[in-house]
């Protein structure tokens, strides 16, 4: 929930195409610690407002127009079909990535990035369905969603397409593992207005969360990295795979 494999590619673009000599230059192909300092400086700096003009989009808060977390085996204890629509994602602006793997000559090569940031709080129109351990859940409402001091793995592989006589890079899968160490809910709006029922059971969603999200984690990350690969394949079709990285020669 997070922080996000794109914010890479993002603000390697962000380096080729500004034109005002302040800009700190691309980094060579594979440079870690590069590539590293340089999208930490790119996010402190643009996160919240975005720039058109560096193709940079507002990250702070990010839209979600719709996700949808459905967690239906029939092992778990938690079988629910949870969706989001019209939400913001706070906290990317305050995301560091710590690790740079990948990003070479090979554009077949698995990239990895990992994160960590202090909160990722989902906040917007919910639709829930289904049962949370032993009870059953259902309503319609306001929610937040909040994962505390996460550490998440974003990695993506992809092969090569050419357009024009160009070579780009084309992302055919992406996954996120996120790790809070901490998560908080809130549903407004459950069981069609009941407070008391509503109430008990955001008590119990919170006093039960570590269960819960272990229950669901895979199921968040499914529908995390469906929604960011959109985003990183269209970033990666913008240019040439090569027009990200610094002249070696």
């Amino acid at each position: 929930m997070f922080a996000i494999a794109f914010a890479v590619v993002l603000c390697l673009m962000v380096s080729v195409e500004a034109k005002f000599p302040e800009d700190p230059k691309p980094c060579k192909y594979g440079d870690g610690e590069c590539i590293m300092k340089l999208c930490n400086t790119l996010f402190s700096e643009n996160s919240a407002e975005g720039d058109p003009g560096l193709n940079l989009m507002q990250l702070d808060p990010l839209k979600v127009d719709r996700m949808v977390i459905s967690q239906g085996e029939s092992s778990s204890p938690v079988g629910i079909t949870l969706t989001f629509t019209d939400n913001l994602l706070y906290g990317i602006k305050d995301q560091r990535i710590v690790k740079v793997k990948g990003f070479g000559r090979d554009l077949t090569a698995k990239h990895e990035v990992k994160i960590v940031t202090k909160t990722f709080s989902l906040v917007g129109p919910y639709n829930i369905q289904g049962k949370v351990l032993i009870l059953p859940i259902s309503g319609t409402g306001q929610s937040n969603m909040t994962m505390v001091n996460v550490r998440a793995i974003v990695s993506f592989s992809g092969k090569p397409l050419v357009k024009n006589g160009e070579t780009y890079l084309d992302v055919t899968d992406l996954k996120i593992t996120m790790k809070p160490e901490s998560s908080h809910y809130h549903f407004s709006n459950l069981f069609n207005g009941d407070k008391a029922l509503g109430d008990n059971m955001n008590v119990f969603l919170n006093e039960n969360s570590e269960a819960i999200y272990k229950e669901t984690a895979k199921a968040i990350d499914r529908s995390f990295g469906k929604l960011y690969l959109g985003v990183v394949k269209g970033v990666f079709s913008k240019l040439p795979y090569a027009k990200f990285f610094a002249d070696e020669s």
